[in-house]
């Protein structure tokens, strides 16, 4: 019933989906593993010790503000505090990991395709269109972030009305929390 019901969504959608999202790390600097924090590299190591095409950016805080969307509300924002972006690759999924200096993993997402959406939020998504006219999904991949210093997980999938994309966020149980 899952499968069938996710296949319907798919079929649905189709139409208005384009290329997968990327997660667009602005203002950041490309490093090699040389110049990363070795703090950084080993709590990658420890905690996804599969990652593979791994790639180091490293940001300042105004930059991790604006590129992460990290604000009081997220309680990530630490002043002047340098962050490490790493982007690779486990288990045939793109995972993005945010560090700060001290090798402390922030929040992370993984890019996952539409179809593997809780089915809480698959739901949630039917309603788009009723509280948003006009706006319908528009990508075929989604980002499930988990935030450290909330603990919590959360959903985010692309939405667009034709001139606009924004950014739509719902909870583990399909809650919707906001459009940005």
């Amino acid at each position: 019933m899952k499968r069938y019901f996710i296949a319907q969504l798919i079929v649905l959608c189709l139409p208005f989906l384009t290329y997968a999202q990327d997660l667009v790390i602005t203002g950041s600097k490309p490093l090699t593993k040389k110049y990363t924090p070795q703090e950084v590299i080993d709590s990658l190591q420890k905690r996804f010790p599969n990652a593979e095409s791994v790639k180091y950016y490293k940001m300042d805080s105004a930059t991790v503000k604006n590129g992460w969307a990290v604000n009081s509300e997220d309680q990530l924002y630490h002043g002047d505090v340098e962050y490490y972006t790493i982007s690779f690759k486990q288990e045939g999924l793109q995972y993005y990991g945010l560090y700060d200096q001290h090798g402390t993993l922030v929040e992370y997402k993984i890019q996952q395709k539409m179809d593997e959406l809780p089915e809480k939020v698959v739901t949630s998504l039917r309603a788009l269109s009723k509280d948003y006219p006009g706006y319908k999904i528009v990508d075929k991949t989604y980002f499930m972030t988990k935030n450290y210093n909330k603990s919590q997980e959360y959903y985010q999938v692309t939405a667009s009305n034709g001139k606009q994309k924004k950014q739509v966020f719902y909870s583990e149980e399909g809650d919707f929390i906001k459009m940005k």
